[in-house]
């Protein structure tokens, strides 16, 4: 299973913003065989980022999904529209799941998502892969909450992300303080040795939108 992301930084007034980012995300999942999320940056990200997400099974099956797109004039409007409040370019990420698996069903609007990334030190893919999913499964065990470690197929080399999914802040919010006083977990940051490049790590928050 592979996760595809579209992330972009929006400009100008956020409500006009963001309901061009709602409208955008209910014609493409009208108008393509995808059911993508749109979720809005709380922490970690530039302020005004948000991102469309969608699970699928293979790279062709993306390419395939968006194909009608392709010719859809309304599509085209919508991006047409959307470049006044674009700061750059997007930027699509792609991930490939090795632990854990998304729900059967999809986060309901009001969802949080802890997203974090680091990348790995050189030569150490097989050791540090190993200890990414039994972090993942800590952070489970500890929080009662799903989480995922994934591999980034492009962008930064040697990329992974860990995703962990709360109903809602408040439980985001317990799931955070019980992780980061549980002794297990910091042992196990404290003997990360080289697994990863020294900063970079980074912790980043969205929640759910539409």
């Amino acid at each position: 299973m592979y996760l595809f992301t579209r992330l972009a930084t929006l400009r100008g007034n956020e409500r006009r913003a963001m309901t061009w980012a709602v409208e955008m995300t209910v014609y493409v999942n009208a108008h393509s065989d995808h059911n993508v999320a749109l979720w809005r940056s709380d922490f970690g990200y530039p302020v005004g980022t948000v991102a469309w997400s969608a699970w699928v099974p293979s790279q062709d099956s993306l390419n395939t999904g968006f194909a009608r797109l392709a010719d859809d004039d309304g599509y085209f409007d919508m991006v047409d529209k959307g470049q006044e409040f674009m700061t750059d370019p997007p930027n699509d990420l792609f991930r490939q799941v090795v632990h854990g698996e998304p729900g059967g069903t999809p986060p309901a609007a009001g969802s949080v998502t802890t997203v974090t990334t680091a990348v790995v030190g050189n030569g150490q893919y097989v050791e540090a892969t190993a200890w990414g999913i039994e972090m993942a499964e800590l952070v489970e065990q500890v929080t009662s909450l799903p989480t995922m470690f994934l591999l980034d197929s492009y962008g930064t080399f040697g990329q992974v992300t860990w995703l962990s999914g709360a109903p809602n802040q408040a439980t985001a919010d317990a799931a955070g303080e019980a992780i980061n006083v549980n002794p297990d977990y910091l042992k196990r940051l404290s003997d990360v040795g080289d697994l990863f490049v020294p900063g970079s790590g980074v912790r980043r928050s969205v929640t759910r939108i539409a």
